[in-house]
């Protein structure tokens, strides 16, 4: 199998661009939002404050068969954001965004039609913990949907914190420290919302279960450098996706994690795994140095296209929940501020 991937529209994010999410919610499969942050040199408190202080900025798209240039609809000036997920469904009627952001905060933001036009609205915050940063999250409700859904995030003092969205409030369930350095990813199993997975700098792969305190349940230590993405996916139970700094992407069976199913190097450490919403043996892979990729799935993980117009970190990707061809992929780049969209045929 071969891929030819094709770039539509080019944008400068004037801060430096780290992630890219479709919204999966079906009336607003032509929305997506564009995550930034940028180091604040120009501080008030003195050398470190300002080596320590980020600023960010989300940007909200809307595209449609009349967009001739990419623009965004809204620009929300935040503190860094270093993640963001869309719920797959709507919360008391809203599209909700989830943000993990510098200052160790999560945000949710509802996405509201006013006169016409799409914005978001800061609805509810909670803070993760003093002097750390938000790195990941993730919904539990991929594949099912509840009116209070879980969210997990991990942070740069190496532990994971689940939430449960309850009213117009976060409240805690519980914090589990899992790493001696930064969890770089925290994400759940979809077919079962007590299961959860993180991935550290330390180089180990874990996974819990929400009604276990304190400690993993497994412990894996076979990837050789930090763990940066876990990925379970939504139509296949047990298959799930391990990325690293060791520029290998892994399958895993969720039943045995002691060894991966297969793995292959994909020259650039991986930073984002996104599984094709429709495509289910197709995944769309940030390699950071490496660009971004097509991998296709079948007995092995095989590269079938690559992308390298970035000119810089491969960190943000994602594609366009479109049952149709070609798909659509949004990628962003960090040091050179640039979001791409472009269609992928295979």
């Amino acid at each position: 199998m071969e891929a030819l991937w094709t770039t539509k529209w080019r944008w400068n994010t004037g801060y430096s661009a780290d992630s890219v999410e479709w919204c999966p919610v079906i009336q607003h499969w032509n929305v997506f939002t564009c995550g930034t942050y940028q180091l604040n040199k120009n501080g008030s408190g003195g050398d470190h404050e300002a080596k320590q202080s980020r600023l960010g900025r989300i940007y909200l798209f809307v595209i449609d068969n009349s967009t001739i240039e990419l623009s965004p609809n809204q620009t929300i000036e935040t503190s860094g954001i270093l993640d963001q997920k869309w719920c797959y469904h709507t919360i008391q009627n809203y599209p909700v965004l989830a943000t993990a952001t510098s200052e160790g905060i999560l945000h949710l933001y509802r996405m509201v039609d006013e006169n016409g036009t799409l914005n978001l609205k800061l609805w509810v915050e909670e803070s993760i913990g003093e002097n750390i940063l938000a790195l990941s999250l993730d919904w539990s409700t991929n594949k099912t949907e509840i009116e209070e859904p879980d969210i997990v995030v991990s942070d740069s003092a190496g532990s994971v914190t689940v939430l449960r969205v309850v009213g117009d409030q976060l409240l805690k369930i519980g914090r589990w420290n899992g790493h001696g350095f930064e969890a770089w990813i925290a994400a759940f199993n979809y077919w079962n919302s007590n299961i959860f997975y993180s991935g550290g700098d330390d180089c180990v792969f874990k996974s819990y279960d929400a009604r276990v305190p304190e400690i993993a349940v497994t412990v894996n230590r076979i990837h050789e450098a930090g763990v940066t993405v876990v990925r379970n996916h939504v139509d296949m139970e047990h298959q799930l996706l391990t990325g690293s700094y060791d520029e290998r992407v892994r399958l895993w069976d969720t039943r045995n994690l002691k060894r991966s199913i297969t793995e292959t190097n994909v020259n650039g450490g991986v930073w984002r795994l996104k599984w094709h919403p429709f495509q289910k043996n197709i995944i769309l892979a940030a390699c950071m140095y490496g660009g971004f990729k097509i991998l296709h799935l079948e007995e092995e993980i095989n590269v079938i296209c690559e992308y390298l117009e970035h000119e810089s970190i491969a960190y943000g990707a994602d594609w366009k929940f479109v049952d149709e061809k070609p798909s659509v992929v949004a990628t962003c780049s960090f040091y050179d501020c640039k979001l791409h969209l472009g269609e992928v045929e295979w």
